[in-house]
């Protein structure tokens, strides 16, 4: 039986094996059809897409310090209120009784201050008479009239006497204490009456209104909320989260725009204002809060809107475009440049190729090319050559370190993203010394020479797929701009497919 199974299984191997020789020599016999697009002049957007919800720029929570019944509510939602406006009143009977309560209490503080005054002059009275007396039996006992006994019995009189008056004068002093206790606590009462007016702190509109008349609010450990207050409508701001991959890419200022689901054929406009450093961690996704802000001089936008926002890193308009789709494509048996490890990476004088410059040049070289081309001044020349020669010299420590060739299997891939980072860094350094049209400037020869060289492939007079190798600029979703390597009018294949013979 065994010797059945494997005779059986013998001939399973040669069958398969003579169907894939006889599918390979079929494949050599097909052709193809191919899908050819043309390169032609266009416009190019790249943007970094995110999501996040509208709100007011500015936005107070009030809330009330002291607990209560709402007695009555001024304002709803979507009133304007102007700031020190009273919007709610808390029930103040309670507050009113315990103010009554604490101008009696100075009262009472007021009299018995009084009446420890009273006390006061009594034993000074009394000190007064002691030692009026204890003289007199002093002249005496020199007579020889007053017994010793006598006059230690005047002598300490006397002592209590100075001992009361001290005692009326501490009961004076803790009696004006008593009073300024009461007098805050008066304070307090008045304070906590007044609180029962809730007031808009700012003015604004009222956006959200969480009470109804009669309901109970306790203060005992936080604030409850009663209102939200937009300062100004129209000024809003969207916060969209932006994954760890694409937030390097963005900067303040740039243009943006987005979308409501509330208007989906109206595009809004604002700018990046703030790129907040702080990650938010979601399934082991990191994302960042990037705020845009955009004006809403019509209103037309609404708090907790879902807004789709596009944050734009460069456009460029009639330009050479190449479809994506070109890019992606490559013959059997090859891999297409956009999934292989890019080369050496551009960007605005970050690195030895690539810069402003272009070309193998020092430093001094390289930040005199920046300079002829942003006009800058001797100060940032030299500042800009600093930053060149400390690329080169990191740049050079991580070949030393063994990143660089005869480095580890497998650390190339490694070497590239660590010389991207460092010339990204490098470009946001020289960024910093730069007026705002020269950053202008700037930018765009970045995205020009951020550019990295792909294949395409196009068809020769033959009829045979010919790769030719091209330098790409800006990339949107749908096509990429063409820095060089192709014409307008070239045809590239954009897919083939297979025809039997």
């Amino acid at each position: 039986m065994k010797k059945v199974w494997l005779t059986l299984a013998i001939l399973v191997v040669i069958v398969g094996i003579a169907g894939g020789t006889v599918y390979a020599m079929r494949g050599n016999g097909d052709t193809f059809e191919y899908d050819q697009k043309p390169v032609q002049t266009g416009n190019v957007e790249s943007v970094v897409n995110a999501t996040g919800a509208l709100e007011p720029v500015n936005t107070v929570i009030v809330g009330t310090e002291v607990s209560g019944q709402i007695s009555e509510l001024m304002v709803d939602f979507n009133d304007t209120v102007e700031q020190g406006q009273i919007i709610a009143r808390l029930d103040p009977r309670t507050f009113e009784a315990r103010l009554l309560q604490r101008e009696a209490d100075v009262e009472v503080a007021n009299a018995n201050i009084q009446s420890r005054n009273a006390e006061l002059t009594r034993t000074r009275s009394n000190l007064k008479r002691a030692q009026r007396e204890l003289s007199r039996r002093e002249e005496l006992s020199l007579q020889g009239h007053v017994s010793m006994s006598e006059l230690e019995t005047d002598k300490n009189a006397l002592d209590q006497a100075i001992a009361a008056v001290e005692i009326a004068t501490a009961s004076v002093t803790n009696a004006h204490a008593g009073l300024t206790q009461a007098e805050a606590a008066l304070a307090q009462a008045k304070l906590d009456l007044e609180r029962t007016y809730i007031r808009a702190p700012i003015s604004g509109t009222v956006i959200n209104r969480a009470v109804e008349i009669g309901q109970t609010v306790a203060a005992s450990f936080s604030a409850p909320e009663l209102f939200v207050i937009a300062h100004d409508l129209h000024e809003m701001k969207v916060e969209a989260s932006v994954d760890e991959a694409d937030v390097g890419r963005l900067r303040e200022n740039l243009p943006a725009r987005f979308s409501v689901d509330a208007y989906p054929n109206r595009d809004f406009r604002g700018r990046v204002s703030q790129i907040r450093k702080s990650p938010t961690e979601n399934q082991s996704v990191v994302t960042y809060k990037v705020i845009v802000t955009a004006r809403n001089d019509d209103l037309s936008l609404f708090p907790g809107m879902t807004a789709n926002v596009d944050m734009v890193l460069g456009s460029r308009q009639d330009v050479l475009t190449v479809p994506n789709s070109a890019l992606t494509y490559a013959p059997r048996g090859t891999q297409p440049d956009s999934q292989q490890s890019s080369g050496q990476p551009g960007g605005g004088g970050g690195g030895q190729r690539g810069g402003p410059g272009g070309g193998f040049a020092t430093p001094e070289q390289r930040a005199e090319q920046l300079a002829e081309q942003l006009s800058l001044s001797s100060e940032q020349q030299a500042k800009v050559a600093e930053l060149y020669q400390s690329s080169m010299q990191r740049m050079q420590a991580m070949f030393a370190s063994g990143g660089g060739r005869g480095g580890a299997p497998g650390a190339g891939g490694d070497m590239r993203q660590r010389m991207m980072n460092m010339f990204n860094e490098v470009n946001k350094e020289i960024a910093e010394l730069l007026d705002p049209e020269q950053r202008a400037k700037f930018d765009e020869m970045n995205a020009m020479r951020s550019g990295n060289r792909q294949s395409v492939y196009v068809l020769n007079e033959t009829g045979e797929e010919e790769r030719k190798s091209v330098v790409i600029g800006l990339q949107d979703d749908n096509a990429a701009e063409v820095v060089s390597g192709l014409a307008e009018g070239d045809m590239v294949i954009v897919r083939a497919k297979r025809v039997t013979s």
